[in-house]
């Protein structure tokens, strides 16, 4: 298999509604954050540490904010959307990945649950308005690796 450089501007978070995943709208940027603890098993006989039992998983980023007839948009989730997610709490789907309609080999996909913990809208003088997020993960996540050609 080829290697080949992933551009950032290529990978994007999706949230499901209904039945299809839709875009989080205009992307600046975005982290998936993921990290394990060890747990401290010091003794009389030495320290130590055993592997955590689980880990902590959030996806952070920023996104402009992007007005349109109302507060949906069929092909992106707006940020008027993400408030009202974040304010009921809802856990929701999510993945990120390639925005190419078709995988290619080699792709990594994320997905799994999880909830808006984080919102913050930035209204800037002389410059497009912005929002950060985060998404804390649910549990765990999947990662499924597009597979090659056979």
């Amino acid at each position: 298999m080829a290697e080949r450089k992933i551009n950032g501007k290529s990978v994007v978070i999706s949230i499901k509604q209904g039945a299809t995943y839709v875009m989080l709208v205009c992307q600046v940027e975005h982290n998936f954050d993921r990290s394990w603890e060890p747990i401290p098993a010091n003794s009389k006989c030495g320290d130590d540490q055993l592997p955590p039992d689980t880990g902590s998983y959030s996806i952070s980023g920023t996104a402009q904010v992007l007005l349109g007839d109302g507060p949906t948009m069929p092909d992106k989730i707006s940020e008027a959307v993400v408030d009202q997610l974040a304010r009921s709490k809802q856990v929701f789907d999510w993945k990120m990945g390639p925005s190419a309609p078709v995988p290619v080999p080699g792709d990594v996909i994320y997905s799994g649950q999880g909830f808006f913990s984080n919102l913050n809208t930035s209204y800037p003088t002389g410059d497009v308005a912005t929002f950060d997020f985060t998404i804390t993960v649910k549990g765990e996540y999947e990662q499924d690796i597009e597979p090659a050609a056979p």
